[in-house]
C-alpha cells in the first residue's frame, strides 16, 4: 500500500476495536466473533482503518495475522483510546455516589491534609456529605473498630491491621529557629503535642535513650501551636521535615539530637462501611499521592 498523508482528522474508535480484537484473538474470523460483525465486515473494517492512517497494519504475504512496524505502533495507541473510552463511559453509567460518611484524622494532619482532600473529593463527589472529625490516632482507631467511624486516618509507628493501608511517610526531625537560642538552653525547652501523640513519645523516648536534659515548655493539640513556639524561639519540636522553612530549620544532623523514625499515617476502614466510605478512602489515598507528586507541603 502507498504511504498516504491521513485527511480524516478523527480516529473511529469501533475500527480500534476490531483493530485490537484482530491482534489479541490472533485472526479474523475470531475478532469478528468478539465484535459481533461478520469476517467481511472485519476486512471491511480494516480497510478503512488503513485508509485513515495512510498505512498498511498487517503484512499482506502471510496467512497468519502478523504487524507492521506502524500496526504495532497503532495497537498500543489502539488499546489507550479504548480504556479511556471505557473508563470514560463507565463513569457515566455508574450511578452517582450519594449518602453521609464519616471521615476522622488525627489533629495535624487534619489541620493540614483535610481542606485539601474534601476540596478534590467535593468536585467529583459533590452529592455526598462528609462528617469530619478531628481527635486522637488512638480514638479514631478504637472508633473505626468499633464500627461508630467509617474512615479514619491514623498516625502510628506500625501498621494498625483491620482493613488499612498506608497513606503517607516522612521523616520526622527535630526543628528550631534559624540561629536560635532554644537549641543551646539547658534543659531542652520543648515544644509538644499532648499526651498520646506519637511525635512526642518518639522524642521522649529518643531523648531519654540520649540522656539528654529537657523540660516540656508548650503543649498543643496540634503542630500550629508548635511551630508557633518554635517560630518564637521559645523551644523545638519534633516535626514532619515538610514544615521546614526558611526561617524553621533541621536541628538534629549539626545540634547533636538523637535521630527520630519516619512519621506514617495509615487509612483504616470500618468494615461492612459500603461504597461510599470505600470510594471515599479510595480518593483519600489519591490525593496523598497527588499532593506528594505535585510536591506539596501536607502538614505545612
Amino acid at each position: 500500500m502507498n504511504q498516504l498523508v491521513p485527511t480524516v482528522t478523527n480516529l473511529d474508535i469501533d475500527l480500534a476495536r476490531t483493530f485490537v480484537a484482530i491482534c489479541e484473538s490472533g485472526n479474523f474470523s475470531r475478532a469478528a466473533e468478539r465484535v459481533f460483525r461478520s469476517p467481511s465486515a472485519v476486512s471491511l473494517q480494516v480497510k478503512r482503518l488503513e485508509e485513515t492512517v495512510g498505512r498498511a497494519l498487517f503484512r499482506r504475504e502471510t496467512r497468519a495475522v502478523e504487524l507492521t512496524v506502524d500496526g504495532e505502533y497503532l495497537l498500543g495507541v489502539a488499546r489507550r483510546m479504548l480504556k479511556l473510552n471505557d473508563e470514560a463511559l463507565d463513569y457515566f453509567r455508574t450511578p452517582p455516589v450519594e449518602g453521609r460518611v464519616s471521615l476522622g484524622a488525627p489533629y495535624d494532619a487534619g489541620i493540614f491534609a483535610i481542606p485539601t482532600i474534601l476540596k478534590m473529593f467535593a468536585s467529583t463527589h459533590p452529592q455526598v456529605d462528609v462528617d469530619v472529625r478531628l481527635e486522637s490516632s488512638g480514638d479514631l482507631k478504637r472508633q473505626c473498630i468499633e464500627g461508630t467511624l467509617d474512615v479514619a486516618l491514623v498516625a502510628t509507628d506500625e501498621n494498625p491491621g483491620f482493613l488499612s493501608v498506608e497513606a503517607h511517610s516522612e521523616p520526622l526531625v527535630w526543628v528550631g529557629h534559624r540561629n536560635g537560642a532554644a537549641m543551646r538552653r539547658d534543659p531542652l525547652p520543648l515544644a509538644l503535642a499532648d499526651q498520646g501523640c506519637l511525635w512526642r513519645a518518639a522524642a521522649l523516648d529518643a531523648l531519654d535513650r540520649a540522656g539528654l536534659a529537657y523540660r516540656v515548655a508548650y503543649t498543643s493539640k496540634n503542630c500550629q501551636a508548635q511551630i508557633a513556639a518554635v517560630a518564637a524561639d521559645l523551644a523545638i519540636a519534633p516535626l514532619p521535615i515538610s514544615v521546614l522553612s526558611r526561617d524553621l530549620v533541621r536541628l538534629d544532623m549539626a545540634g547533636g539530637l538523637p535521630s527520630l523514625a519516619n512519621y506514617r499515617v495509615y487509612l483504616m476502614t470500618r468494615e461492612g462501611a459500603g461504597p461510599v466510605a470505600e470510594k471515599l478512602g479510595q480518593h483519600v489515598l489519591a490525593s496523598f499521592r497527588e499532593i506528594g507528586g505535585r510536591g506539596e507541603r501536607i502538614f505545612a
